[in-house]
């Protein structure tokens, strides 16, 4: 899922604050530290990441198609258990604490003897769906990842909107982007973070997403907390560079519809972010960005049928026979990604991922397979999710402030179409350039004026703090220039 972020403008509070500081605080030398941001160019030391997770890799993630994956973890003494959705889109770690019609079981905290609650409310909002109630903490253990228990934040939801999702088997969320974007703020540390700090985890995790195993309405996948398993992939580990560790946020460089590559500016895919979302399901885009991607796919699938133009924007679906799916009239995607700060490589997407399989309402025929178109428009930026997750094992490698793509070893193959693969990296001038710059907003140039105004008071307020220095410098001068004298006072100074 992709927490709702509301963006304002902080240079004007961050200029009132190192004013308020300068003026209260005696003058002295202060100095600022300008941290050096990894670019990704060299290799990572893979062996300090790669555990040997034999029984806790096999498919510790659960789901159903289009309802994310879950995990099961314990909470509290004594412990209950209960599964929570694995969501890379926010921060929060929440539980149902409450009764709700969609859900089967839900937290006790009365019944557990180590929850505490912090007296703070927690309200969440996504894309679709929010949900809220109050913060608390206690113990946490994801048996299946890491058997350890670690005390941590934990919202107990109470009240939810469309967020809970009938018939998926989860009860809570497990956010696992960074605490910018945690909520109410950034003081509440999410799972993982704390999982790092009191348990020296190396800050790397990694997911492999399989879609669906052994029935059409299960999916599985492995998560692996604090390094990679290389079991899970074949070749080698490509690596995009974060652009900002708030969500998993990478720069896309350019997209490609068969042959024919989208004549865009880049900055257009990264309206207003670009991030990589296990709570979200489908290939979202910006909505010029989706439009002019439709009108490429229209140009080139070529069918006996007519396609419906509502299955271009996933109201409808379209089925064939089991077995004669058109797979080869479908154009490969490819998702092009800064790599560096000089070179980007590129995803290629066969059509059984952004061709979603789905269950037709009326019929249980096992004759005939549907699918929904799964790239969709977006309001809130461009979003890789699990339909574009599922043809790779994605590493997480937070302390390197960037994420892995790999082939996937769960990748399917009988789809009558090649795998997901990667190609380069390749040279690409400042792949930086695509990134988005928000627009300044209709009001900025009032708070530029304040600032300026703000400004200004602080370097009148600094002037009389000059003045007295500069007094007292021309007061030593004089001192020295001064004919020496024959009290005792001066007779000490001199003898220094």
């Amino acid at each position: 899922m992709t927490l709702v972020i509301v963006n304002i403008s902080s240079k004007l509070a961050i200029l009132i604050v190192v004013c308020l500081f300068l003026l209260t605080t005696d003058v002295e030398c202060i100095t600022y530290t300008i941290p050096l941001v990894y670019s990704g160019s060299q290799k990572v030391n893979e062996r300090h990441y790669k555990r040997s997770i034999e029984s806790k890799s096999d498919h510790n993630l659960r789901g159903k198609p289009g309802q994310g994956y879950y995990i099961t973890v314990s909470v509290g003494n004594p412990s209950q258990i209960v599964n929570v959705l694995v969501d890379t889109g926010s921060s929060n770690f929440a539980i149902a604490a409450a009764p709700n019609p969609l859900i089967q079981k839900y937290f006790y905290p009365n019944d557990s003897q180590t929850f505490s609650y912090t007296g703070t409310e927690v309200f969440v909002p996504y894309t679709q769906g929010n949900w809220e109630g109050p913060l608390g903490c206690d113990e946490v253990t994801i048996p299946s990842a890491y058997d350890l228990s670690v005390r941590t934040d934990l919202a107990c939801i109470v009240r939810s909107d469309k967020f809970f999702i009938n018939g998926s088997n989860w009860q809570g969320i497990l956010g696992l982007a960074y605490s910018a974007i945690a909520r109410p703020n950034s003081t509440v540390m999410p799972f993982f973070d704390r999982l790092v700090s009191n348990r020296s985890v190396s800050n790397v995790f990694s997911l492999q997403l399989c879609g669906q195993i052994g029935s059409l309405n299960t999916t599985g996948g492995t998560m692996i907390i604090g390094g990679i398993d290389p079991k899970l992939y074949a070749g080698e580990i490509t690596y995009a560079s974060l652009r900002r560790e708030w969500y998993y946020e990478i720069v896309l460089t350019g997209l490609t519809v068969g042959d024919i590559p989208l004549q865009m500016d880049c900055k257009e895919l990264n309206t207003d972010k670009t991030i990589v979302d296990s709570g979200t399901t489908n290939f979202r885009l910006p909505r010029k960005v989706f439009k002019a991607v439709v009108e490429l796919f229209k140009r080139q699938v070529i069918l006996e049928e007519r396609i419906p133009e509502e299955f271009w924007t996933g109201e409808s679906i379209m089925c064939w026979v089991s077995g004669n799916t058109p797979w080869k009239m479908f154009p490969r995607l490819r998702i092009a990604i800064a790599h560096s700060w000089n070179g980007s490589f590129y995803l290629s997407i066969p059509p059984h991922q952004y061709l979603r399989e789905v269950v037709e309402a009326d019929s249980m025929s096992e004759s005939r397979v549907c699918f929904k178109f799964a790239i969709s428009p977006s309001d809130s930026g461009t979003v890789l999710g699990t339909v574009i997750m599922e043809g790779f094992y994605l590493v997480f490698d937070r302390q390197n402030k960037r994420i892995g793509f790999a082939k996937s070893t769960c990748a399917p193959d009988d789809f009558g179409s090649t795998q997901s693969a990667i190609f380069g990296p390749f040279p690409f001038a400042d792949p930086m350039k695509c990134s988005y710059v928000p627009p300044m907003p209709a009001n900025s140039w009032t708070l530029m004026i304040v600032a300026y105004v703000v400004a200004g008071i602080c370097g009148l307020s600094i002037v009389p703090l000059l003045f007295m220095l500069t007094q007292c410098i021309m007061k030593v001068i004089a001192e020295k220039k001064r004919p020496h004298s024959t009290s005792d006072t001066a007779s000490l100074f001199d003898d220094e």
